[in-house]
């Protein structure tokens, strides 16, 4: 066998399922030549033993004489473990490895197999755990950097990263927009169940009557229209993640059909006598508060349980300003490649904007409003003119003194160190949006959202026409 492991920095370990006890003595011997660590079982039970033990980064089942069933064994190695595996089956029960691909092995070989394959089949599955252990350092990087600036962000990030490697339920709570399905996503990209999928579902979308279907799929002829049979949201997550986005809105009968998929991880296609099963991990989101809905006896509480493994706050944009300006940039960037920009400024006025404004919307309604700007901007500066009318309406009067300084405004309220009076901060505003407009008088009385003639009449009641 020829040297595999130059590049591989530590001793990896490679377990080898197979009930040829010679086949895994020849196999065994071969790789720790190569200086693997190797451990073998014989069955199904002797595996999940070993693997309770010990942690391996490949392995390679042999699916001769092995039971149906072994192909979930397939699915717990990578999914629970991490670890990539190849499938080894004979050339007159390829139907075995079409299924052990399903079930998530990297790839498969017909027996009788050389050690060289085995030993390319090996690089291969290595190179790959190693590339996407890396690709999940990157993005742990780029996600710390966004959330730097926010200590309670940190804190949702760190604890994020730390359940991701498990297949536990989570349930994230926080207010429309905050970013829960952007944090599910993360979880899952930082899982062993990246190479699964994520799959996605609200479900306030679904009617009751269409709950079984969507979920759990339907057998062909089991109601009018069913033509053909057809997999439900469960199994297309398969080895991967389902999102149930909006989980409050479910039904009480919705909710007990859930229950019951989540304590056993079976199901029945609507219309089929048979009982499946999948290996999913379920995270939940929400923007009510499930304890009082439980305590009203809207939503189940042993549903509220088994959902709640792992709590995931996200707090409204307004209590952490602090990743705005990261945010921004973020946002900034996927525009410029989506409608071909080439924005690399903001002016003052406009990070002043977007520093003070509340975000009723959250993470969601930033995003539009960069897109609403990208799109007006010209040139490579984002003004103030490029934003929502809404956002400059009033701002001043929620912005402080140091920031009105700043701005350009005078300093009228900073002198003396004593507050504004209501006539002070109105003279100010309306000054700042006759500086804003250079005194179009149109444009500024639309942006007040007063009329134009009680504008001339502020403007002489406060000496403000122009010289």
């Amino acid at each position: 066998m020829s040297t595999i492991n130059k590049n591989i920095q530590s001793v990896k370990t490679v377990l080898i399922v197979s009930a040829d006890f010679s086949f895994r003595a020849k196999l065994r011997e071969s790789l720790t030549v190569e200086g693997y660590k190797v451990v073998d079982a014989a069955n199904q039970s002797e595996t999940i033993a070993l693997l309770d033990k010990t942690a391996v980064d490949a392995a390679f089942v042999d699916m001769e004489g092995m039971a149906a069933l072994e192909l979930d064994l397939i699915s717990y190695i990578r999914t629970s473990h991490g670890a990539e595996v190849v499938a080894l089956t004979s050339i007159n029960k390829l139907e075995n490895a079409a299924n052990a691909l399903k079930s998530g092995a990297f790839f498969y070989l017909v027996k009788p197999v050389q050690l060289s394959d085995l030993s390319v089949a090996l690089d291969k599955m290595l190179h790959r755990k190693e590339q996407g252990r890396n690709q999940i350092e990157l993005e742990q990087r780029v996600l710390n950097d966004l959330m730097a600036a926010s200590p309670s962000m940190q804190k949702v990030l760190r604890f994020a990263m730390k359940i991701a490697p498990t297949s536990s339920t989570v349930l994230i709570g926080g207010e429309s927009g905050t970013g829960k399905e952007f944090f599910a996503r993360i979880i899952h990209r930082m899982s062993q169940r990246n190479e699964g999928r994520f799959v996605a579902v609200n479900c306030g979308a679904i009617p009751d009557t269409l709950f079984e279907s969507e979920f759990f799929g339907h057998k062909k002829g089991a109601f009018t229209g069913a033509d053909r049979d057809k997999p439900g949201l469960v199994e297309e997550a398969h080895t991967g993640t389902l999102f149930l986005d909006e989980v409050g809105e479910l039904t009480q009968s919705a909710q007990v059909k859930l229950l019951r998929f989540l304590q056993e991880r079976e199901f029945r296609r609507v219309g089929d006598t048979l009982q499946r099963s999948v290996d999913v991990r379920v995270i939940a989101a929400t923007n009510k508060d499930l304890k009082k809905l439980t305590e009203k006896g809207v939503f189940r509480e042993d549903l509220y349980y088994r959902l709640n493994v792992f709590y995931l706050y996200q707090p409204p944009l307004r209590e952490r300003k602090e990743t705005i300006p990261n945010m921004v940039r973020l946002f900034v960037h996927k525009f410029n490649q989506i409608f071909d920009k080439n924005i690399y400024h903001l002016s003052n006025v406009a990070e002043n904007i977007l520093a003070t404004y509340n975000y009723p919307g959250n993470v969601r309604e930033l995003e539009n409003i960069i897109e609403h700007a990208v799109v007006l901007a010209d040139g490579d500066e984002i003004t103030e003119k490029d934003l929502p009318e809404f956002m400059l309406q009033n701002r001043l009067l929620l912005s402080g003194p140091q920031q009105q300084q700043q701005q350009g405004v005078s300093q009228t309220f900073t002198n003396g160190n004593c507050i504004p009076t209501l006539v002070d901060v109105e003279r100010e505003h309306i000054n700042f949006v006759l500086g804003l407009t250079t005194h179009n008088y149109t444009d500024a009385a639309k942006k007040l959202g007063i009329s134009r003639s009680t504008l001339w009449r502020k403007m002489k009641e406060y000496n403000l026409e122009e010289k």
